[in-house]
């Protein structure tokens, strides 16, 4: 045998080197393959100078790669998939997808979510939303700080109350061009919703004498609304009950872009159409 390494000569430390170069760069290219590969969906991007951490919002810097977002009037693209430091390759779940965020506070199911000062997800505050934007919509729930919650990543857009209101007196169909409107209900009227998008959000008032308004959100057969301690059904409409509707009976629902939509807040009376 030595005698055939002899006669074979550097070659096989030629080819040893070889190898060693190969796995290198198979790990190398492994490294990248996971930092795409975190989710279905996920996109390939470079950290910025602060690193990036999993599980945290995440926008744009001028440059073209990701930073973490600190304040809820961010323009954040989706979740962190992986940790990264400055400069390293990374993946975020961009909007439209699902994943989990870390909570920075208590969280419940259908929760509208934004961006704190630590890049985790803290609840959108009605009182104070013309100035944020939302970031996901929670599809589970959170008992303090530090908890992964799942979530589907929704279009940035200024939430809240909006100078845009309409009046509906009778049978309605929306579509996505009415996103983010309140809809001020004078008179019984059965609303029927357009398929479920990510990020259309509708608000509905009950605007009539007490027990004469009756509001029925009626979604496509595909499509159900869940929230509120209701699972929701396909094709069943929600509806604020006639006989104890009240002026001022609101409920605010988002489109999750999947199973349809989450209630996201409620006053007055509403139940499942049965």
């Amino acid at each position: 045998m030595k005698d055939f390494l002899k006669a074979l000569g550097p070659l096989p430390l030629i080819l040893t080197i070889a190898i060693l170069i190969a796995g290198l760069a198979g790990l190398n290219m492994l490294e990248i393959a996971r930092a795409a590969g975190d989710g279905p969906g996920n996109i390939t991007a470079k950290a910025y100078i602060a690193g990036v951490t999993k599980g945290t919002f995440v926008k744009f810097t001028a440059a073209g790669v990701i930073a973490p977002a600190t304040a809820a009037s961010d323009n954040i693209i989706g979740v962190c998939r992986r940790t990264a430091d400055a400069n390293q390759q990374t993946s975020y779940a961009p909007v439209g997808s699902q994943t989990t965020v870390t909570s920075g506070e208590a969280i419940a199911v259908g929760d509208l979510l934004t961006c704190d000062p630590n890049s985790e997800a803290s609840v959108v505050d009605a009182s104070q939303a013309l100035g944020q934007r939302i970031a996901a919509v929670a599809l589970t729930a959170a008992a303090a700080q530090g908890t992964a919650v799942d979530v589907v990543v929704m279009a940035g857009y200024s939430a809240g109350l909006t100078d845009s209101m309409t009046a509906i007196t009778g049978a309605t169909s929306l579509n996505a061009n009415s996103s983010g409107v309140v809809h001020n209900v004078t008179a019984t009227a059965v609303i029927a919703l357009p398929p479920t998008d990510v990020g259309i959000v509708y608000t509905f008032i009950c605007d009539g004498p007490d027990g004469t308004v009756q509001i029925s959100l009626s979604p496509i057969s595909a499509d159900l609304i869940r929230g509120r301690g209701s699972a929701g059904v396909d094709n069943k409409d929600w509806i604020n009950t006639l006989a104890t509707a009240k002026r001022g009976d609101y409920v605010t629902i988002v489109a999750d872009g999947d199973a349809g939509w989450f209630i996201v807040h409620q006053s007055g009376t509403w139940a499942a159409e049965g």
